[in-house]
């Protein structure tokens, strides 16, 4: 099978064996795989092992089971859950599955990812797509899981108020969960105009272009309220202290994007308003609450799609993205 490997500070195309399930493993075809924001990164810093596969957004067709496995059958529609929790730790037993050390990942390094023909994972982390969900809409699952538990791990409360920094793929995702979950009014800051006027259409109340003058009055007047919550959603160097900047005191600062960098901050604008941080990451057991959003059509992951491209293309692309750009989510079709 083709597939997408990392070699020294590229990626290339190879063949290499497909993939055959072991006891309790299913291979799938892999029909669509999105390329997420910590691909780019951690790729361009050299952050993936020679080898490597990346890719943990696939959605595709079950092409092979392994021995004890009867739940899945040839053809069977599905995504992958990118990692599989122990399941014995202590985190685990306390059902925070995301704070287990001992997960198997798949496409993060060690194990191949699905920027190939095929990708093999455990039963258990794979997922039916119900009928009323399209394949490329399947595809956005696992970044639509992760925008649910950020939303959820901030208990947003009817009413509230909130900012999202960032309108790339997962703010956009928070930016409609936020309504979901009841949020009165939802400001997005955003530079690119073309994740802005999306921003808009998708559920913003207003968006504001980052730097401009007295940001803070221009937020509070436009919701009627300080902010609530903030979430981070850009993981850029210089956004954590706005979000510090913007939120009332006492509220709460979700951060979700990924920064390799060290970020600074001023102490004091924190102090003074007992604003409090909380980190969140990847998804809990947000996957099959994702499905029934896409199924009962509550959640837009269409127009996020800007670009499908083919596998031959992804190495360019990932390039491509750590540049100034207007794409949003770019799926691989292998």
């Amino acid at each position: 099978m083709k597939a997408a490997v990392v070699r020294h500070n590229d990626m290339l195309i190879e063949d290499i064996p497909q993939p055959r399930p072991g006891p309790n493993e299913v291979v799938l075809k892999v029909k669509y795989c999105g390329i997420c924001g910590s691909d780019v990164h951690r790729f361009l810093a050299g952050g993936f092992p020679d080898g490597a596969i990346l890719g943990h957004e696939p959605y595709g067709v079950v092409a092979e089971v392994g021995e004890g496995i009867t739940e899945w059958q040839g053809g069977e529609r599905a995504v992958i859950i990118a990692y599989d929790p122990c399941r014995k730790c202590h985190w685990c037993q306390q059902g925070e599955y995301q704070l287990c050390l001992n997960k198997y990942w798949i496409g993060l390094g060690t194990n191949p990812g699905a920027f190939a023909e095929y990708v093999k994972a455990y039963s258990t982390m794979l997922l039916r797509v119900p009928d009323q969900v399209g394949d490329r809409e399947a595809a956005l699952t696992e970044p639509l899981a992760v925008a649910l538990h950020a939303v959820r791990t901030a208990h947003i409360n009817l009413g509230d108020t909130a900012i999202v920094i960032g309108a790339g793929p997962i703010g956009l995702l928070v930016t409609q969960c936020l309504r979901v979950a009841g949020a009165r009014a939802v400001g997005v800051i955003e530079v690119a105009p073309g994740r802005a006027k999306l921003a808009n259409r998708l559920g913003a109340d207003k968006v504001f272009t980052p730097g401009s003058d007295d940001l803070y009055t221009q937020v509070t007047r436009s919701l009627g309220a300080e902010p609530d919550v903030v979430f981070e959603c850009a993981g850029a160097v210089q956004t954590l202290q706005v979000a510090a900047e913007l939120v009332r005191p006492g509220g709460k600062i979700m951060l979700v994007g990924v920064s390799l960098e060290p970020v600074p901050i001023i102490p004091i604008v924190w102090g003074r308003k007992e604003a409090e941080l909380k980190a969140c990451v990847a998804y809990r057991d947000e996957f099959p609450l994702a499905l029934e959003l896409l199924a009962k059509n509550q959640i837009d992951v269409t127009s996020l799609i800007s670009d499908i491209i083919p596998l031959e293309d992804i190495g360019q692309t990932i390039k491509d993205l750590q540049k100034p750009h207007d794409q949003i989510k770019v799926l691989v079709e292998p």
